[in-house]
């Protein structure tokens, strides 16, 4: 999924159903959790103090809730979703799952 080979991979995660966009003690994070499952996630935690901006692209969702400090973002089914660093942003976008035949 990654483009540029100047883009550091974070982290890549199957069958995502929804992500999780947060800050805690002036650390950003991202929480991925898993489709059916949403009690079991996976956990990034990005640079401490990072003046980063975190954007969220190619994704096909359902809905987004803010509810401050956290923002979250329901999928549209299940997603193999990648998280990369360009520069001093983070980039989470992904593709949706092709069904099963």
């Amino acid at each position: 999924m990654s483009d540029s080979p100047d883009d550091k991979v974070i982290g890549r995660v199957k069958r995502a159903g929804a992500i999780i966009l947060g800050v805690s003690e002036n650390r950003p994070w991202i929480e991925v959790c898993y489709s059916g499952d949403l009690m079991h996630t996976e956990r990034f935690e990005l640079p401490a103090g990072a003046s980063a901006q975190i954007f969220v692209e190619e994704i096909p969702h359902k809905s987004t809730v803010l509810d401050p400090p956290r923002t979250m973002i329901y999928l549209e089914g299940a997603c193999d979703v990648e998280i990369v660093q360009a520069g001093s942003h983070f980039i989470v976008r992904g593709t949706k799952e092709a069904p099963a035949v």
